[in-house]
């Protein structure tokens, strides 16, 4: 794996932690694009993260959601 590569994901964690956010998961892969021309590699970051939110109370009011699990 590049190391420059690996230094943005830690990055991009960091910043979300520092966000309040607890991430769960982190993917990377790094391949040669076939749509883009030269031979620098993309890479695909995809992370999972959570974060409670308030107390979990019905802030918004509306009860009559029908996406609603009551």
């Amino acid at each position: 794996m590049r190391d420059d590569v690996l230094d943005e994901q830690r990055e991009l964690v960091a910043l979300l932690e520092d966000r309040g956010w607890d991430v769960t998961e982190a993917e990377v892969s790094v391949y040669e694009s076939p749509w883009e021309d030269g031979d620098a590699p993309e890479a695909t970051l995809t992370l999972t993260a959570r974060k409670p939110f308030g107390d979990g109370g019905d802030d918004d009011g509306d009860d009559e959601n029908p996406f609603r699990v009551k």
